[in-house]
């Protein structure tokens, strides 16, 4: 192994001259703008950056380009080449380094793609910045852009073109020449301002020509004995640390030797579960792969790096059709039975693995086991059945849901949980106001058909409200906090219902509602108050009335879709 310096030209170069290729077992560029200016600042501040790791070899593996202009949702495909990728050809693949090697060829040698996808936008950095930080910490100004900016926005990618063959001094004369043109500042100024484009630019042509910044190790597979599998190893190694990689990521670089095409199988069937604005990710996918094929819960390379990792890829890939069919059961689940739309309903996505795991061997479940589905579903996020020893807690329902039952085994799982957790809603448990946004879309959802988080435009997403304004009912009533903030006296309202109601009276509020035609019975839950809103006078005792009659409201709600097993 060797560990040399080497400029940020040569690597541009080598680059260029199709050189220096990703494998395939790399992610996607993930990196945003802040990210790639942050490395950048770092360099103009001369912080130290980690050392890269290159491979050189000849084997047959599959070579991807570097992007020209980073598109954050590439085909990757289109990258790949077909006549670097074969066996006897000699390139050097980047194993640790991809984000700051991509990041450094669009500032100096390319761009980003606009959003419509149409054009480039270049850097360019504000020559006269670096002598006080922003409110990100950040010294130095960067921007991209499609249309040529002017002085003192300097464009990067001069350095490499019109300005390859000048010295620091000489690009530093040329700028600060013009800018004394265009700014006419006052002398002292003026000088501040030299200095600083004359470090700057000396700065800029140290990092592109100057081999002090950038270090490399390489694993020469030419040269030496570095097989593939070794090379897998390594890789996984050094992106196990930080947040470069999630163990997810690091499943898949040992999962696609043998499969190609999984992780592109599986990112389309997060893509699926999210079309409804939540957050699942690769890694739950795995999750649920793995345990329905009954090799645990816990995502480990190991098991996909020896003879029955082989034989377990196999399985995945035979049966994903089934797979894929569960995953599209599983959101058929989550948009029409429990019309999930905002991760603030959601305590833990792990609570989904098991309805994953009874609906691969148990598919196209019944109406009445929907039902303790759902009621199982509530429990788990309600009582936090999966807040500690995640994986282990799976594991151990895979062997109550993982087979074919006549019925979902509601009894079994609340037997098991028993031990630790709670596994009945009772009507105490409605005052932990740590559950109240799951408590509140499940009533809004069985009264109005529908989640109040289904919405198009994000500014207006539901608010927590509190029917009788908790500035009175604190000031002019000298109410108690637990008095006030009970789910007695909340209910959804949008963002910019909420800041027009303002501390508005519910007498007044709610009369003006119905007066116009607005269901107002589906918010108060309480047909005494509902029918004739002007009864919500503001004292102690119709406050206390109205509150522990629609808190009692909510129970029975609750309690049959929490506790279906007890009806």
């Amino acid at each position: 192994m060797s560990y040399k310096p080497r400029t940020l030209f040569r690597i541009i170069q080598d680059i260029d001259n199709s050189i220096i290729f990703l494998p395939h077992i790399q992610r996607p560029f993930v990196w945003d703008t802040d990210q790639m200016r942050r490395l950048f600042d770092s360099l103009m501040c001369n912080y130290p950056i980690q050392t890269l790791l290159f491979w050189r070899t000849m084997e047959a593996i599959k070579a991807r380009r570097v992007m020209p202009a980073v598109e954050w949702d590439a085909n990757l495909h289109e990258y790949y080449d077909e006549n670097k990728s074969v066996e006897g050809v000699e390139k050097v693949f980047v194993l640790d380094g991809q984000q700051r090697i991509q990041t450094l060829y669009a500032l100096f040698n390319g761009g980003i793609k606009s959003e419509d996808g149409k054009g480039d936008l270049e850097a360019y950095l504000d020559i006269t910045s670096g002598d006080e930080a922003d409110d990100d910490g950040m010294q130095y100004r960067l921007e991209f852009s499609d249309v040529a900016k002017e002085l003192p926005w300097y464009r990067l990618r001069n350095l490499l073109t019109r300005n390859a063959q000048m010295n620091a001094e000489e690009i530093a004369d040329d700028i600060n020449d013009r800018l004394d043109e265009i700014l006419k500042e006052p002398r002292d100024i003026e000088r501040l301002r030299q200095r600083r484009v004359r470090h700057n630019c000396g700065q800029l042509v140290s990092l592109l020509r100057e081999e002090k910044y950038f270090w490399i190790q390489e694993l020469d597979g030419v040269a030496h004995d570095y097989p593939y599998k070794q090379i897998l190893e390594i890789f996984v190694r050094v992106n196990s640390g930080g947040t470069k990689l999630d163990s997810g990521d690091l499943m898949f670089a040992a999962m696609k030797e043998g499969w190609v095409d999984i992780e592109q199988n599986i990112e389309g069937v997060v893509d699926l579960l999210n079309g409804s604005g939540l957050n699942f990710d690769k890694s739950f996918a795995l999750k649920c792969i793995l345990v329905t094929q009954g090799k645990g819960a816990e995502l480990k390379t190991e098991k996909f790096t020896s003879r029955e990792g082989t034989q377990l890829l196999e399985a995945i890939k035979n049966n994903w059709e089934k797979i894929e069919g569960t995953f599209e059961q599983l959101r058929d689940f989550i948009v029409q039975e429990l019309k999930l739309y905002g991760e603030k309903v959601i305590r833990s996505y792990n609570s989904f693995v098991p309805l994953f795991d009874y609906m691969y061997h148990n598919p196209k479940p019944t109406e009445t086991d929907r039902a303790l589905m759902r009621g199982y579903y509530y429990k788990s996020q309600l009582f936090n059945w999966y807040g500690a020893r995640t994986d282990s807690v799976i594991n151990v329902v895979h062997n109550i849901v993982g087979k074919s039952v006549p019925d979902f085994p509601m009894e079994q799982i609340k037997s098991h949980f028993s031990k630790s957790r709670e596994v009945v809603l009772e009507k105490e448990h409605l005052y932990n106001s740590r559950i109240r946004f799951i408590v509140l879309n499940m009533i809004y959802v069985e009264k109005f058909g529908g989640s109040p988080f289904n919405i198009s435009y994000k500014h207006n997403a539901p608010h927590i409200d509190h029917i009788y304004p908790q500035s009175m009912l604190r000031s002019r009533l000298s109410l108690t906090t637990p008095e006030i903030n009970s789910i007695g006296n909340y209910r959804f309202v949008g963002a910019t219902d909420n800041i027009r109601k303002r501390a508005e009276l519910p007498a007044s509020y709610f009369s003006r509602l119905k007066k116009v035609g607005i269901d107002i019975g589906k918010h108060l839950l309480v047909p005494e108050f509902a029918n004739s809103p002007t009864k919500l006078k503001f004292n102690v005792k119709t406050y206390r009335k109205f509150r522990d009659t629609r808190l009692e409201a909510i129970y029975k709600i609750a309690h049959r879709i929490v506790n279906p097993e007890l009806l």
